[in-house]
């Protein structure tokens, strides 16, 4: 298990304490039946996820947090204070969005990238858990897409893919030749045998005509 593993098991963990709770204030402090759905069904994936990370991490001796972050306690705190039911709705919905945004990412890196087979599977589970509530969040029509952080481009990210692409360029470029040679062989193969063919009816034709275009000659009279 890599550094990058273990930080998604650390900031999956991470995530659940502050958005299960978040999720379970939605169910009752939210006006909107949506808004209440949603906050349920993030408090229930996210306490599955916990599961599976708390497994992981007993298997593989990670040391996982136990508390929220500074800033996870006072989006926290920011829900509980909110005075209306809509600017619940509204923390509620924003905070969660940004946060959702931002463990995306990672989760795409590690499973882009691990070489754990537990993880690979981790990655791929937390990947569908967190596009599904990015998108229930997104369906309230709360979200305020200005205030989210705009995506970056990884240089990094870049060169290491334009590099693996020049190194199976050689491998493309012989696959090509190899294909190109065979087809050639093949269609040299195919010519070979139709020429053949060809003279064999060639020859067959000029002996039925030399047995069929030539009678026996007649037999010569008696010498008297």
């Amino acid at each position: 298990m890599t550094d990058s593993d273990r930080d998604l098991l650390n900031r999956v963990r991470q995530a659940g304490l502050w958005e299960m709770p978040s999720g379970d204030m939605a169910r009752t402090r939210a006006q909107t039946p949506q808004v209440r759905e949603v906050g349920q069904t993030l408090m229930v994936d996210h306490g599955r996820l916990d599961v599976q990370v708390r497994a992981l991490a007993a298997k593989y001796g990670v040391v996982l947090p136990d508390q929220p972050t500074a800033d996870q306690q006072s989006w926290l705190a920011e829900e509980r204070n909110a005075t209306t039911s809509s600017d619940f709705e509204r923390v509620f919905v924003n905070r969660l969005r940004a946060a959702h945004g931002v463990i995306f990412a990672v989760i795409a890196q590690v499973r882009a990238g691990t070489r754990n087979d537990d993880m690979r599977a981790f990655a791929a589970t937390a990947n569908q858990v967190v596009m599904r509530h990015i998108t229930l969040l997104e369906s309230t029509g709360l979200v305020d897409y200005n205030a989210l952080p705009q995506p970056t481009v990884s240089t990094t990210a870049s060169t290491s893919a334009a590099g693996a692409l020049n190194l199976g360029s050689m491998t493309i470029l012989t696959s090509l030749l190899v294909v190109m040679l065979v087809f050639a062989a093949t269609l040299l193969v195919l010519w070979l045998i139709r020429s053949s063919s060809r003279r064999r009816r060639h020859r067959s034709g000029e002996e039925n005509y030399a047995f069929d275009g030539n009678p026996e000659p007649a037999p010569k009279e008696p010498v008297r």
